[in-house]
């Protein structure tokens, strides 16, 4: 039995983040390994990572709404990685900086979100910018989450039972995990997270 993550249509009245700008923290940054991907009859496969924002000003049942957005782990300049945080620290990466960009580095750091309708109908992030010098932000309520795959490889869990079970899901059917509870033996043969500690 295969392990398949649903998205059920019938819950529209799922709160979503208003269309617009809103001033926000990152909170979690989740490696979700190397996925398949199919486009065009083609099959492609592409390490993936999961960023997720808390945004203070939208609250639901008392506590701050989050909101997240998938990124194929490249720090190419026409990457939607490269972009946003390119955007997000207003400054292009530095040739070195390209060499390894740990995103640990993003944890807890304000910006601002510009929040547009994506062709479903669910607010997605289409921009991340810096947070203006003058704005303020609530305190954190949600913890720093950093996840990376090789944590579960070689047994560490913790994290990953943290996670929500669509999230676990999808990192269970990566390339790393595929067909495999915890592998001891194998090197992780996807791009990785970077082990270059660079100030954000």
């Amino acid at each position: 039995m295969g392990i398949v993550a649903t998205a059920s249509e019938g819950n529209t009245s799922f709160p979503q983040i208003p269309v617009g700008m809103h001033n926000a923290r990152c909170v979690r940054v989740i490696d979700l390994g190397t996925q398949k991907q199919e486009f065009s009859g083609e099959v492609s496969y592409k390490r993936q990572v999961l960023v997720i924002w808390e945004v203070p000003e939208q609250v639901h049942n008392d506590e701050p709404m989050t909101i997240s957005k998938f990124y194929t782990l490249s720090l190419h300049e026409k990457s939607n990685l490269g972009a946003d945080l390119s955007s997000w620290r207003s400054r292009a990466f530095t040739e070195q900086e390209k060499k390894g960009f740990d995103l640990i580095n993003v944890l807890g750091v304000p910006c601002t979100l510009n929040v547009i309708e994506g062709n479903n109908g669910r607010s997605k992030v289409a921009n991340v910018l810096p947070l203006a010098s003058k704005e303020e932000l609530a305190e954190q309520y949600h913890e720093d989450v950093y996840f990376e795959i090789e944590d579960y490889q070689t047994g560490n869990r913790e994290t990953f039972n943290q996670l929500s079970e669509g999230i676990r899901n999808i990192i269970l059917r990566s390339k790393e995990l595929e067909g495999t509870s915890v592998d001891m033996g194998d090197e992780n043969n996807g791009a990785s997270l970077g082990d270059e500690a660079v100030p954000f």
